[in-house]
């Protein structure tokens, strides 16, 4: 028989730590937000959305297929926040440097994907 509790499918009431961390957070003059399905939301604010048009390119560096992200063109644009998603989601390295995303191999369908999910606009730019 395991000693641990399950609090997957517990409300927010039966955690044992929720009381200590409102009570904690009232004592500091913050207030504990919860989302709609009662867990609390990290993130007071919204960032503000980003706008523009990525550039996907596909160049060959020292032989091998690159694909090239240009962020430049985006408002509120987290560059480096963006290759971490983008790296951890196709798989694979890269790297960021002046608002472009370098990243190994060629990943462009799965970076329009994402684009798509983020509500971005893209064009392939270059061949």
């Amino acid at each position: 028989m395991s000693k641990r509790i399950d609090f997957s499918q517990a409300t927010p009431a039966d955690n044992p730590f929720a009381s200590a961390l409102s009570s904690a957070l009232a004592s500091s003059g913050l207030e504990l937000r919860e989302s709609a399905q009662g867990v609390a939301d990290p993130e007071m604010e919204q960032a503000p959305r980003a706008k523009g048009t990525l550039e996907l390119r596909l160049e060959r560096r020292n032989g091998k297929p690159t694909t090239v992200v240009f962020t430049q063109q985006i408002e509120h644009a987290d560059s480096v926040a963006w290759a971490a998603e983008l790296k951890k989601r196709c798989s694979v390295g890269g790297s960021v440097s002046q608002g472009t995303i370098v990243l190994q191999g060629d990943v462009r369908v799965k970076v329009e994907a994402w684009s798509t999910e983020k509500g971005l606009k893209f064009k392939r730019v270059g061949g």
